[in-house]
């Protein structure tokens, strides 16, 4: 809002008057408080927008879209390494049957009628 002071004939050399200028600071002062007020809830909103994005949209993504595909991948990596630790078991027990049993060969020459 563009004001001038008076008639167009005080703004070219007269002075505004004292009621004058105390309107033009009242607005003013109320201008000022609005601004202040719309900037510390402005600041507000974008904390809780930046909670909301590096906090709570990566939950929510992680929850709804990740987790069934890294519960399949882990159910899979159990899988296999109960497989890798009954194969591990079953080639100690090859080990220890290798073991009690020096001569395999030897044996097997009994069996066939020493040729």
């Amino acid at each position: 809002m563009l004001y001038t002071f008076g008639s167009m004939q005080d703004a070219k050399g007269a002075e505004p008057t004292l009621e004058e200028v105390y309107k033009l600071a009242k607005e003013n002062n109320k201008m000022l408080r609005a601004m202040r007020r719309d900037a510390f809830v402005g600041g507000i909103f974008k904390f809780i927008f930046w909670i909301l994005m590096f906090f709570i949209l990566p939950y929510i993504i992680y929850a709804i879209y990740l987790k069934p595909y890294l519960s399949s991948l882990e159910s899979a990596y159990n899988n296999f390494n109960e497989s890798a630790s009954t194969l591990s078991g079953a080639a100690k027990d090859l080990e220890n049957l290798q073991n009690q049993i020096p001569n395999f060969g030897d044996l097997l020459k009994n069996f066939q009628g020493g040729q």
